[in-house]
């Protein structure tokens, strides 16, 4: 079943389409998915630069109640730290909330022999001078301090209260947040917004421009009706930037792929006009075959049927006949096979010194006594050396002038100069038979342009094709040049 190259390319154009469409969706998905994982890491950086303002911070408020007293029981060394001056300055600068009877202090996270005890502790007057008085507490101020003693982990007592502050140094915060996002390789136009109760407490931005996206912080150190929203926007080539590897790959694949569909139409395409030029070689050699067949099938004929007397005058007349017919069938024979064996090894050049002013003028002169068409060589040259082949480079000329008789003008021109090192010989006709459209394809094996049904002028389309493949073995190139008129040049290397 045949289908049409229109059906192919049409086919090649869905599944394109198709492709594009895919490449499409998936990169978007991509977009999408890296869109995401940045604005999950601007949150991981913006929580812990939060958490590391905090931490560092909470070092500074630290204060640190410690005692070797192993004896001591933990509730006994409670009430001797809410006895000592210090911690009663710290509840009459921090007081909690009061009432009538007596301040309430809650204690969180206080620690006996390496067990965590949450309590709370009622403190009223007429309690307090109830407590031991000859107990021996430490107070520490600050990380440092506990660092220099090497830890308070050692004392079997020991008691940490961390005060935090209500205001929040924007700058710090700026600072920490800038380093984790060159830790991450992220860019970023960005500002902090504080919210107190819902309500803008302050603003504090490292840029002009418009931010339209926001984060919540995670952070636990914030009061439940307290937050500090992130404002920021991120490039879009920042994304871009981070998908080049997949949008590399994605482009390659795409390319690859419309690529290998336009050369398999091409070759579709290629694979078609071989098959219709075959076609045409195999009509065009069957008819050429058919009719000295059928010539001599008549000579022998004549001989059987129309001698009755065995005249020898007419047997040798048929016999000539028959004679001639077979020496064409066995040129063309010839032809088709060294054709055949033009690309491979089994062609071998039997190079002579040429002179091919002589060599061509004598090719001339056997062609006008053929046509009655003007075939002059105008040269200016009195001799033109050349290391080759006599026998192939004769059929080479004998080809592109038996071309220009075929299908060129009415005047054919052969012209050899020496230009840039090279032997250059032109074949020219005042005709302009070629179109543009078959420059390339004239040069291929059995192609002839296309002319319908019409078959004035014989031929197997292999003349070009052979000329090409011949010149080439000699180290030289041939082309056409299509002006007003139609030019073949040969050029082949010069030595002087």
């Amino acid at each position: 079943m045949k289908i049409s190259i229109r059906k192919i390319f049409f086919f090649i154009c869905i599944i394109i389409v198709a492709t594009i469409c895919l490449q499409v969706y998936w990169n978007y998905k991509n977009y999408i998915s890296n869109k995401n994982r940045l604005s999950n890491e601007i949150q991981i950086a913006y929580d812990k630069s939060l958490e590391i303002y905090f931490n560092e911070e909470s070092k500074n408020e630290m204060i640190s109640f410690i005692s070797d007293n192993k004896t001591l029981k933990s509730r006994d060394f409670i009430k001797s730290i809410v006895l000592d001056s210090v911690f009663k300055s710290l509840i009459k600068t921090n007081k909690p909330k009061k009432s009538k009877t007596s301040d309430t202090v809650f204690i969180e996270s206080f620690e006996d022999n390496n067990m965590k005890i949450d309590t709370q502790i009622f403190i009223e007057d007429s309690k307090v001078n109830a407590f031991p008085k000859n107990t021996s507490i430490k107070v520490l101020r600050g990380k440092k301090a506990q660092d220099e003693i090497g830890g308070i982990e050692q004392f079997p007592n020991r008691f940490v209260i961390t005060i935090s502050s209500d205001s929040i140094k924007y700058n710090v915060v700026d600072s920490i947040f800038k380093t984790e996002l060159k830790r991450k390789n992220i860019r970023l136009n960005y500002g902090f917004r504080h919210l107190k109760n819902d309500t803008l407490f302050n603003n504090f931005s490292t840029t002009k421009e418009k931010l339209t996206l926001n984060l919540k912080p995670k952070s636990s150190f914030f009061k439940p009706s307290e937050t500090m929203l992130l404002d920021f926007n991120h490039s879009n080539s920042l994304l871009f930037q981070r998908m080049g590897s997949e949008l590399l790959l994605s482009l390659i694949f795409l390319i690859a792929i419309i690529s290998c569909l336009f050369f398999m139409l091409h070759i579709i395409n290629k694979q078609k006009k071989i098959d219709e030029i075959k076609n045409d070689f195999i009509n065009n050699i069957t008819h050429e075959f058919k009719t000295p067949i059928t010539t001599i099938s008549t000579a022998l004929e004549g001989m059987s049927n129309f001698n009755p007397t065995n005249d020898i005058e007419k047997n040798k007349k048929y016999i000539s006949i028959s004679i001639n017919q077979l020496s064409k069938l066995e040129s063309m024979v010839e032809k088709i096979l060294e054709t055949a064996t033009l690309n491979t090894e089994e062609l071998r050049l039997n190079r002579e010194q040429l002179d091919l002013i002589p060599f061509i003028s004598a090719i001339v002169e056997k062609h006008k006594t053929i046509t009655y068409k003007e075939i002059s060589l105008s040269n200016e040259l009195n001799d033109l050396s050349f290391y080759g082949d006599a026998f192939y480079l004769e059929n080479v000329f004998s080809n592109l002038i038996d071309n220009a008789i075929k299908y060129g003008g009415e005047i054919i021109t052969i012209t050899p100069l020496i230009a840039n090192k090279n032997i250059i010989i032109d074949i020219t006709d005042n005709g302009n038979t070629i179109s543009k459209n078959e420059e390339k394809a004239v040069f291929d094996k059995f192609y002839r342009i296309p002319k319908g049904n019409v078959h004035d002028v014989k031929g197997y389309g292999i003349g070009l094709y052979f000329s090409k493949i011949i010149i080439e073995k000699h180290g030289g190139s041939i082309t056409l040049i299509r002006t007003n008129e139609t030019t073949f040049r040969i050029t082949l290397p010069y030595e002087s």
